[in-house]
């Protein structure tokens, strides 16, 4: 009796009070976050997340068209969007505001993180109070902070935790989300590889699929995790391993594909390789990639035999994350895209490999000190709890956002524009959709676009770099071309962080005046007609695409087909999100222009009868219907690859669910249970 209810004590402490203790921590140091509205961090890009969760809390089903940015886009264009779809429908169910919902959502995630560590590192090591102490130190301290000086100067001293940094002021929901899940991830990898139980192996795959729906960098992530516990497998193991751990990576990946479909990765892949000064693989690069190379070949020989393998894991994957963090930071050597973006997931793998590290040594050479070294450690941990809770205070901080300028622009916007495109400026654009479903000429997340177009347009009517006498004709015809009919301009006190506008009152005297709060300026764009589809002639569409910003020759052409009144009015109407109806009537040689973004899927009725839809140099859609009193309806319904992919992902969640079945309904695994 007494060894079984001693060994339920101990599952008690190890299962339940150890993680227990985590999780109250990293709730003391999160709790302001929970009653957090909108953070007063207005610059921060957590506006454009809440903008998404705003609308799948409005729309939970019409999500496969987004008109709010960059002249519409697919859903999953807008972001990765695993989180927004959990903030949603938090939102919905719960009736919190989605910005309130973010932020309890988010820290919810922050605070389970850490336990999530401890869960991974406790399953694979057997080793639970180490496993406590590292995943304490991965809640309460941050290594990067003492190991690159511009994060130490950023995040305000060593001793602050860059963890919650990048959560409270900069609203990187998304990488906090992904954080909780990549260690599950990891977890159910190793027992897959381990073990092999059926379960272990859907387990891996759904995590490894949440992770990277959170934050893309989970997949590079996930990544080398992989590598590092393939690498420490036995030899004889190390091949069937791999081609475990490839098949349920690709699993997850068809299981996710609807919303992280094959066009979104080659959007992404493409942006980060045209992001001047960000990811220039180059020779440099290369070398970077063979050093890393070399320093794992290095470190796994030298451990092999001598550490056990979790241990060796730990130690390669934290090689693996800080070097491509380490080089991008000193040697500006960039093996990865945005490699600083990972130095939280070096932080958590710094905590392990020292923790364990350290544990191991003392066990080895000074096994009568580790009780005394764990007391010390504790009373350090409790004095740092205390230094993160008051950091925390201070950091985190709400705000009354209705008495702002990006309120009152967007309240403007959405009381006066009766819903045309209207370009907003500067960081008061991140927040816009917050509020209002006035859609913007730009918006978003660059990595997500299809194209440069609205990115070129953007920089030259914000800059005037090098326009010249022609500055004021250049931003009209971009305006026009891309169908906004307002935009808005902020000067230094209104947008101190990036100020992309060099010199705001060059618009003055140009543009009507239609609203103006501090320094923050709307101007109209004078136009004909409101509406988003047009006739015009077939020959005034755009040929080429602008080789930049002042390239508009072709575009002013189909800007004074717009404006001439002796072509026929066009009205373009909503009828959800992904439909619209559109009325014209037309001779030959005419076409109606959609100053909408053409993807695969849209599709059009005209009279009743199917029309194809064609897109422009610009990418607009252009459609020729045969017809002179035309009666049209456009529908956007994902498309052929989206459908695939829809279908992909049902097909893996089908299988996988009746081979679980079957599997717990066997015989020979119920024995084993």
């Amino acid at each position: 009796m007494l060894p079984f209810l001693r060994r339920r004590r101990t599952l008690l402490l190890e299962a339940g009070v150890y993680p227990l203790l985590i999780l109250l921590v990293n709730l003391l140091i999160v709790a302001r976050e929970f009653r957090v509205d909108y953070s007063a961090y207005l610059m921060s890009n957590e506006g454009s997340f809440i903008a998404i969760a705003r609308s799948v809390a409005s729309h939970p089903g019409d999500l496969l068209w987004s008109p709010l940015w960059d002249l519409g886009l697919p859903f999953q264009n807008t972001y990765i969007p695993g989180l927004h779809i959990l903030v949603g429908a938090f939102s919905r169910l719960t009736g919190h505001s989605p910005a309130l919902s973010f932020h309890q959502v988010c820290g919810l995630f922050f605070a389970l993180g850490p336990v999530a560590v401890y869960f991974m590192a406790w399953t694979v090591t057997r080793l639970p109070g180490t496993s406590w102490f590292a995943a304490l130190a991965y809640s309460l301290v941050s290594p990067t902070a003492w190991l690159m000086p511009a994060i130490r100067g950023d995040v305000g001293g060593p001793w602050n935790l860059r963890r919650l940094q990048i959560l409270a002021f900069y609203g990187e929901g998304p990488h906090t989300a992904c954080l909780f899940f990549v260690p599950l991830a990891i977890l159910f990898l190793y027992l897959a590889v381990t073990r092999g139980r059926l379960w272990m192996k859907i387990a891996a795959g759904l995590c490894l699929g949440l992770a990277v729906l959170m934050n893309a960098f989970a997949a590079v992530i996930l990544g080398i995790a992989a590598l590092a516990l393939i690498a420490v497998n036995p030899a004889k193991r190390g091949w069937r391993s791999a081609w475990l751990v490839l098949a349920i990576a690709l699993l997850a990946y068809m299981w996710i594909s609807p919303l992280l479909p094959p066009s979104v990765a080659a959007d992404i892949h493409r942006n980060s390789s045209r992001a001047e000064g960000e990811y220039p693989f180059d020779a440099v690069s290369a070398l970077g990639s063979g050093f890393l190379g070399f320093a794992c070949l290095s470190l796994w020989f030298v451990t092999k035999g001598r550490v056990s393998a979790p241990l060796r894991m730990f130690f390669l994957f934290t090689l693996a994350v800080s070097s491509v963090v380490l080089l991008a930071y000193y040697a500006k050597c960039n093996i990865v895209p945005q490699p600083l973006r990972y130095g939280t997931t070096m932080d958590m793998a710094l905590c392990l490999s020292a923790v364990f590290g350290g544990a191991a040594l003392f066990r080895a050479f000074a096994k009568s000190l580790l009780r005394p070294v764990a007391i010390v450690l504790v009373l350090a941990a409790i004095v740092q709890t205390r230094h993160d809770v008051r950091y925390a205070r201070n950091l985190i901080r709400r705000i009354d956002v209705t008495t702002t300028t990006t309120y009152h622009l967007a309240q403007w916007m959405n009381d006066h524009m009766q819903g045309q495109r209207v370009f907003v400026g500067g960081a008061h654009s991140f927040h816009f959709n917050a509020f209002t479903d006035t859609p913007q000429f730009h918006g978003g997340h660059d990595p997500m676009q299809p194209s440069m177009l609205t990115l070129i347009g953007g920089f030259v009517i914000a800059s005037g770099m090098n326009t010249g006498s022609r500055d004021m004709e250049i931003c009209a015809v971009w305006l026009k071309a891309l169908g906004a009919h307002a935009f808005s301009v902020p000067g230094p006190l209104s947008d101190p962080y990036y100020r992309p506008f060099t010199n705001p009152e060059r618009f003055e005297g140009h543009f009507p005046v239609l609203w103006r709060e501090s320094d923050t300026t709307i101007y109209g764009v004078p136009s004909r007609s409101t509406s988003l589809a047009h006739v015009v002639p077939a020959n005034s569409l755009v040929q080429h695409f602008p080789v930049n910003g002042l390239d508009i020759d072709e575009m002013k052409r189909y800007a004074a087909a717009l404006e001439d009144p002796a072509l026929p009015d066009a009205p373009f109407q909503w009828l959800n999100r992904h439909a619209a109806s559109i009325q014209a009537k037309m001779e030959a040689g005419q076409v109606i222009s959609i100053q909408e973004r053409y993807m695969p899927g849209w599709t059009a009725v005209v009279n009743g009868q199917p029309r194809k839809i064609e897109q422009d140099a610009l990418g607009l859609m252009v459609l020729k219907p045969a017809c002179t009193d035309c009666r049209v309806t456009i529908t956007y319904d994902g498309g052929l690859q989206w459908r695939a992919a829809c279908l992909a992902s049902l097909l893996v969640t089908l299988l996988s669910a009746f081979a679980l079945v079957r599997s717990l309904l066997s015989k020979p695994d119920l024995r084993a249970g």
